[in-house]
């Protein structure tokens, strides 16, 4: 410290959230006697428009050269202070935040006297951590207008097209040999009825339009990776290098002319996955009428390499010996739009065991017109029509031995599907054994008093078992009034819940992406940056962040294709240099911070010598707490200004 400090402290009441437990008039009267605090006041909000005025009329007035707020935590309103120290001419940098609502008030709520003692330490530091406070200066590095997008359902097939339609190059991937996701399985879909696979019009086209008239695989922009997976991501925003792995088709996609004479001669018949195993498929299919690409697949692990498939080809479109194939990609941005997966029910109300008692997912593909069973419903035991048909809500959610999250829409499938079953046939008797009804979105209270209406029969408590007595099934069910009832059904369907899709938890690694205790990727912040993730450049859209309808899905695409947008057509992206600096004449060269760094961001560029990639560089700190030479600091976080905020924390009141 080689300046006279002039430091200012606004203490935030915070509404009642820090005012109710801390006694903010007596901590901003402590805060003013600090050494080297020229200034100090109370706010009602210093994050509003008018606390952050007074944060800039202070420093020009008060000639301030440091600011601390105590207020909130630095991961709400930190960018919104530095922004306006910013403004009033001051280096961002030269900001400190004082935590006095998440690390006091709310845990001392009803201790005023211990709550207001801890905050005085709690801005002690503060105010001396800020003392050594150096100004830190911001760099520009340039982004490649290309960006990734992982997965190929409705969520990345609108951020592809919208990515487009700005003028960006795109590349998207898809594990499966179609794109289309779990909506192209859904047949109708709420709130508007039409197909699943539908996407929001766009000028000069202003009607509905279906995901297989797409430009997808006609727009020069957009470049499709069916039977793709990412293999690794390196690099950082404006600079990503992925490596993706092609599997094998095994059919040439631009000469297949989905003729079906390959799969009238195969002898190969397997379970077909697509229509949830009610029908059988051959070992090389056309996956729907619909499928995008439009080509045949051959299924590696069912075909018996007899060949017949290549003499029927007209177009010698066939080669069994094709194999894996990588590819590197570089990118300036990355939307992950991976989707979910059904809860398996297995082993729970007879599934898997009783073939009429089938999931939600299964009845839809019943339902669909151009279905297994053509839009007709029946019972997988003898292919009648069932009469009965019960409802099994909450399956692998809100239950402590599968998932506690709630799975926000299979209130609304169960709905729509006993809506759409008394509507095509009045006389069935339809039952819905429920927890609770939870129809939150637009038009969604809509289904539930049609049902209502409809004479759709509502039971509120918990199904306890499932048995086949006489050819009928038999429910007993836990009323939430305490009774206890038996519901006789010719088909049960469960309503399964939401989950992460398979891999998962692999991708996430690959991109170094955090996940949430329930197992779906991580937003940065789930109010301020919903769509953000802890890797710059990095965002995420659809069901992989949590269960959510289709749209929901839409909208949160349409936002990551805004937040890819940004970097991409200003062509530079701005980071500031609060990153760790290595000592070259300290380092050793043992690559410890190298091999420790979550973010790939320190290398060896020549023997004996680590360098920080800046612009990947978090400022995490792991490299410094690894280094044994001590040849890395941070530069916010100097072990200088660490001293000062424990000798603070120490010295207190």
């Amino acid at each position: 410290m080689t300046e006279d400090v002039r430091i200012g402290v606004f203490v935030c009441r915070c509404g009642m959230n820090i005012a109710k437990s801390v006694d903010v008039k007596a901590l901003t009267e402590f805060a003013s006697k600090l050494p080297g605090v020229t200034y100090a006041e109370e706010n009602q909000f210093t994050c509003s428009e008018s606390g952050q005025n007074s944060i800039k009329d202070a420093i020009k007035t008060r000639k301030l050269n440091r600011v601390v707020v105590a207020s909130c935590s630095p991961k709400l309103h930190e960018l919104t202070f530095r922004r306006a120290v910013s403004e009033a001419g001051l280096n961002p940098f030269l900001f400190e935040m004082a935590n006095i609502r998440e690390h006091c008030s709310w845990p001392h709520m009803h201790e005023p006297e211990r709550a207001t003692e801890k905050a005085k330490h709690i801005v002690a530091a503060a105010v001396d951590r800020s003392k050594y406070l150096e100004e830190i200066g911001e760099r520009e590095e340039p982004v490649n207008p290309t960006s990734l997008v992982i997965g190929a359902g409705v969520a990345g097939i609108e951020s592809a097209i919208g990515l487009a339609d700005c003028g960006f190059q795109v590349h998207l991937v898809e594990r499966e040999p179609v794109i289309g996701g779990k909506a192209v399985q859904l047949g109708k879909a709420f709130p508007t009825e039409d197909c699943g696979a539908c996407v929001s019009p766009r000028a000069p086209n202003l009607h509905r339009r279906c995901l297989y008239e797409e430009r997808i695989t006609h727009d020069p922009r957009i470049t499709l990776h069916t039977l793709s997976q990412i293999k690794s991501l390196s690099g950082h925003i404006g600079s990503f290098k992925a490596r993706i792995e092609k599997k094998p088709r095994f059919v040439r996609e631009d000469l297949c002319i989905a003729c079906g004479k390959c799969e009238e001669v195969c002898p190969v018949e397997v379970d077909n996955g697509f229509d949830a195993s009610l029908n059988r498929r051959k070992a090389i299919y056309l996956p729907f009428v619909q499928a995008i690409p439009h080509a045949y697949v051959l299924d590696a692990e069912s075909c018996n390499r007899c060949g017949r498939c290549i003499e029927a080809c007209p177009t010698r479109a066939i080669s069994l010996n094709e194999t894996a194939k990588t590819a590197d990609l570089d990118v300036g941005t990355v939307i992950v739009a991976v989707g979910y997966d059904e809860f398996d029910p297995k082993g729970m109300y007879e599934y898997g065991k009783l073939k009429d008692v089938i999931t939600q997912l299964k009845l839809a593909r019943m339902m669909d017109a151009s279905g297994p069973t053509c839009g007709k419903i029946v019972r997988p035991s003898n292919g009648r029509s069932p009469k009965r048909i019960s409802m099994i809500q909450c399956v692998g959610s809100r239950d402590k031995d599968t998932h506690l999250y709630c799975s926000k829409v299979c209130c609304m499938v169960a709905l729509k599907h006993a809506r759409s079953i008394k509507m095509m046939g009045p006389e069935s008797e339809v039952t819905v054994l429920y927890k609770d009804i939870r129809p939150s979105g637009r038009e969604y209270e809509e289904y539930y008093t049609d049902c209502q209406e409809l004479g759709v029969r509502f039971l509120q408590g918990d199904a306890r078992e499932v048995s086949l007595n006489d050819g009928a099934l038999h429910l007993s069910v836990d009323l939430k009034s305490g009774e206890r009832t038996k519901v006789e059904s010719d088909l049960v369907v469960l309503t399964c819940g939401l989950t992460p899709p398979k891999g998962l938890e692999e991708l996430s690694r690959t991109l170094n992406l955090s996940l949430s205790p329930d197992g779906f990727l991580m937003e940065q912040h789930p109010k301020l940056a919903p769509i953000d993730t802890n890797m710059e450049g990095i965002y995420i859209c659809g069901a992989c962040q949590g269960p959510k309808d289709i749209p929901e899905s839409i909208t949160q695409a349409m936002g990551t294709v805004a937040r890819a947008s940004i970097p991409m057509a200003t062509g530079k992206v701005r980071i500031d240099l609060a990153k760790a600096v290595v000592d070259e004449s300290l380092c050793i060269g043992c690559a410890n911070c190298a091999e420790a760094c979550p973010y790939n961001a320190i290398e060896m560029v020549r023997p004996g010598v680590a360098t920080v990639i800046e612009v990947a560089c978090k400022g995490c700190g792991v490299c410094a707490a690894e280094c044994p030479a001590r040849a890395i600091e941070l530069r916010h976080y100097k072990d200088r200004q660490i001293f000062a905020a424990v000798e603070g924390v120490l010295r207190g009141a």
